[in-house]
């Protein structure tokens, strides 16, 4: 009897923390060296590793990093820097991206569920695969699978990118598809 409370008392364990770590990104691949900031410190990443809401990651010159979240992927480029944020109460991911490559494979929705911010383009998308490419003087993505929908954050301009298109925004560029 006392076996099987205890049985029963670590699989609701494992049940609260599974539901805790079930909205956190996991690092499934990653080659040369990546960080995440915490309370203001880098620390180092780990394959396997997990990487929670509000956190800057960053990837240096020679890295390479592949995070997951259930069907949901994120891969940054060498000379990567983003931060991911979920809304709270939403199932919404925003990535904010400063600098780098950011390749994302969102899963299919029939709802707008994932957004990337840089400082001259954002990128809504329902599910899809697309490249984010941001630099000192703009941005561009990329759209291999789905739709994108972007806006021109300096100019208001907005378009849907759709799978085989690119678009680009600047400093001195408003959006081009």
């Amino acid at each position: 009897m006392l076996l099987k409370a205890a049985f029963f008392g670590f699989v609701g364990l494992l049940t609260l923390v599974g539901s805790a770590v079930a909205d956190d990104w996991v690092v499934v691949k990653l080659r040369g060296v990546a960080l995440q900031q915490v309370d203001g410190a880098w620390i180092n990443l780990e394959r396997g590793g997990v990487v929670s809401d509000d956190r800057t990651i960053r990837t240096l010159a020679n890295a390479r990093l592949e995070l997951q979240r259930d069907e949901e992927i994120l891969e940054l480029g060498p000379d990567t820097q983003i931060s991911i944020v979920d809304r709270q109460g939403e199932r919404f991911t925003t990535v904010t991206q400063s600098f780098g490559e950011l390749v994302v494979d969102a899963e299919a929705r029939n709802v707008e569920h994932f957004a990337v911010h840089t400082p001259y383009l954002a990128a809504v998308v329902k599910g899809t695969r697309f490249t984010v490419t941001t630099g000192s003087q703009g941005a561009s993505i990329k759209v291999s699978r789905g739709e994108v929908a972007v806006e021109d954050v300096a100019a208001h301009l907005s378009a849907i990118v759709t799978a085989g298109q690119s678009a680009t925004s600047g400093a001195d560029q408003p959006l081009v598809v």
